[in-house]
């Protein structure tokens, strides 16, 4: 799948909406079945966009910024604003494509952010997808959902790609093998610049040092992986981590919760 179809059949219209206070407007939810061949190219929407990989993982690139999520963020994309989806993983992609009147409050959605997901955020993603709430139920599961986007502050925690090209290349082959020992003069020698140049390409694009950056992507193969079913002592040395207790208050510290909670979770929600 290529190009600017972003559904596979699986699209529920819901509109118009309308609530008492006048408050109208049009959205509609999509799901698309993707995998590693899929590619949305370059292209915009006369709707905003909020785009959740309930499974897999995808790469949302805007304007030059390029991040890596899972099911752990929504991707908020303003009407009219140009971006490109590829997918590392096969997996399931909602999206709901929404009337720009219907948007939270505030000039911070005028641009693309990321939001972490909560369980009810989640929830009522796949109810607008998968149910068939008319009238005011429908109205009230886009409300509430639009209540929990505008208390949630912006999450930066998606997976950043460096914008500078050689360390984009580092961090690349390193989304590609996590459990790479090499450290920062190691990959900077190989690439014939100076540490100190890569180091600065990591800060500047992605808001992280290259070490902080290598923990990020060993924790997001990590939850790749423990979705997928595989067993934490195999996680765990499969994305660098040396002991599986380390692995566990690595991942801990960056998800809220243990790598058993976070695999039971997954395999929950995919049976929704």
């Amino acid at each position: 799948m290529s190009g600017r179809d972003h559904s596979d059949g699986g699209i529920r219209l819901l509109g118009p909406l309308d609530d008492a206070e006048g408050t109208s407007g049009e959205f509609r939810v999509s799901r698309s079945r993707v995998d590693a061949t899929t590619r949305f190219d370059e292209h915009s929407h006369r709707e905003d966009q909020l785009a959740w990989m309930s499974s897999g993982a995808m790469e949302v690139s805007v304007l030059g910024d390029r991040r890596r999520l899972r099911r752990e963020h929504l991707a908020w994309i303003p009407a009219g604003m140009v971006h490109e989806m590829s997918f590392s993983e096969p997996g399931e992609l909602i999206s709901v494509y929404a009337d720009p009147m219907l948007r939270p409050q505030g000039g911070r959605w005028n641009g693309a952010r990321t939001v972490r997901v909560d369980d009810l955020s989640g929830a009522l993603l796949a109810h607008l997808l998968d149910a068939d709430p008319a009238g005011r139920r429908r109205w009230r599961c886009w409300s509430l959902l639009i209540d929990l986007l505008s208390a949630a502050a912006r999450d930066d925690e998606a997976l950043a790609m460096p914008r500078e090209p050689r360390a984009r290349a580092i961090a690349s082959a390193l989304m590609a093998d996590p459990a790479d020992p090499r450290g920062l003069d190691d990959w900077a020698s190989a690439a014939g610049v100076s540490p100190k140049t890569i180091g600065r390409a990591f800060v500047d694009g992605t808001g992280c040092t290259f070490r902080e950056w290598r923990v990020r992507v060993r924790l997001h193969a990590a939850a790749g992986m423990l979705g997928r079913g595989v067993a934490v002592q195999e996680v765990a040395p499969a994305v660098g981590y040396e002991s599986v207790s380390s692995f566990i208050g690595a991942f801990r510290t960056r998800f809220s919760v243990t790598p058993a909670v976070y695999a039971a979770r997954s395999r929950t929600a995919d049976l929704i």
